[in-house]
């Protein structure tokens, strides 16, 4: 029997360390891959030495084998003034010679670089990690469509009548979606977002008290702090600067923590001044981002998970939290209600500012932890049982022979 080719196009490079949450996807969907399932993944390449632009290589990620396919170079930290979107699907054209569509499922994280295969025949499942219409208007968002939230739409409009499947991470989205294209709701559904189980697991006491000694030798704190941690992109959108703000706040009532901040963005500079102008520095850890593997260590060391984005979809590092048996504090945002209905797992913080955002720490960490309910929360959304409908669908597209689009009324 052949296999079922799904190739997957996305601005990311799977082999290297990010704390994205749509990278943390991409992974899962290429690791979790059934066996009749031949991945390939056409993204960019951090480090062109190792995994050349414009060159097929054969990978394993997780002990997962999977085709790769930088089109273009994405050193970290680098400014870009051009829309990486809008580059990788100018680098998508050029490279589209190398990508043989026969008989492949199309699988994309953005809309964008759907364009350039306008006229292939293949279905096309599109994944929207967010709601855009609603994101592209925060004054948060970093994303460079939101300063032409209209572009983008007419954009959108015209390139999601090809789409066959999407899914959306947001049911509020996915009503939001269903009302924009009637002719295509049945084609547009929830899906949640999930853990990788075989990673983030919670640790017993002793390893879980292991893990915080050896992080407290490695960078420099007493190992009787409590530790509070923040993983994710040091941007506008996941707001670090308001964890800070809080947690300037929160050491007016307590002085036994410590806060530990993973990622990399364009606001680092800015937190890294912040902490400095208000001596902050015996207290916040900034760190690279780390292999998910380190950060499910981190997260079996620490007391507290924080979140404070200015939106959201379903995010992945509440799951991967709560699944190591951690509790979180979050902004009330995206689907964040969904894995946090009671006080014995986390808060939500419903007002976006630092003073409530600093009592949700207080309230947290005044009550005892209860890391069993924290993990049975996050269950029902281990990959292994998401991916399962997801792989399902993916089996009937692959059956049907006719590929036309949904609907071209969705105009």
């Amino acid at each position: 029997m052949a296999k079922i080719r799904v190739i997957q196009f996305h601005p990311y490079d799977p082999t290297h360390p990010n704390v994205g949450g749509i990278g943390s996807i991409i992974r899962a969907l290429i690791k979790f891959a059934p066996s009749d399932f031949d991945i390939y993944f056409v993204g960019v390449s951090v480090d062109i030495q190792l995994h050349p632009v414009g060159q097929w290589q054969r990978l394993k990620l997780d002990g997962r084998s999977f085709h790769f396919l930088p089109v273009m170079e994405a050193p970290v930290g680098r400014f870009e003034k051009i829309p990486r979107t809008l580059k990788f699907a100018w680098a998508l054209w050029r490279h589209r010679a190398q990508i043989d569509l026969h008989d492949a499922l199309l699988e994309f994280h953005r809309i964008e670089p759907s364009a350039i295969f306008w006229l292939a025949s293949n279905h096309k499942v599109l994944f929207l990690h967010g709601h855009h219409g609603k994101d592209y208007y925060n004054p948060k968002s970093e994303v460079k469509w939101s300063r032409f939230p209209a572009i983008y739409f007419w954009l959108e409009r015209h390139l999601i009548v090809r789409i066959k499947q999407v899914y959306i991470v947001r049911a509020d989205a996915v009503a939001h979606y269903q009302q924009r294209y009637p002719a295509m709701r049945d084609c547009i559904q929830f899906i949640p977002t999930w853990v990788d189980e075989t990673i983030f697991r919670p640790l017993p006491a002793t390893g879980r008290r292991q893990l915080k000694q050896q992080f407290a030798r490695q960078h420099q704190f007493d190992r009787g702090k409590k530790i509070l941690l923040f993983v994710g992109r040091f941007v506008g959108q996941k707001d670090p600067l308001l964890l800070l703000h809080a947690y300037q706040e929160f050491k007016r009532h307590r002085d036994d923590t410590i806060l530990v901040m993973i990622g990399a963005g364009e606001l680092e500079s800015d937190m890294r001044r912040f902490i400095r102008e208000q001596g902050l520095e015996a207290n916040v850890r900034i760190l690279a981002p780390r292999s998910h593997q380190k950060i499910s260590e981190w997260m079996n060391a620490v007391d507290c998970l924080c979140l404070s984005s200015a939106f959201e979809g379903m995010p992945v590092v509440l799951l991967e939290a709560l699944y190591c048996g951690v509790p979180v504090v979050s902004t009330d945002t995206g689907e964040a209600s969904r894995l946090i209905p009671n006080d014995s797992i986390g808060r939500l913080v419903r007002e976006h500012a630092p003073q409530p955002f600093m009592q949700a720490l207080r309230q947290i960490l005044s009550q005892p932890s209860d890391p069993w309910a924290c993990q049975q929360q996050a269950t029902p959304y281990t990959a292994q049982t998401v991916l399962h409908r997801l792989h399902s669908r993916y089996r009937e597209l692959a059956e049907i022979v006719d590929a036309k689009p949904p609907s071209m009324a969705a105009r």
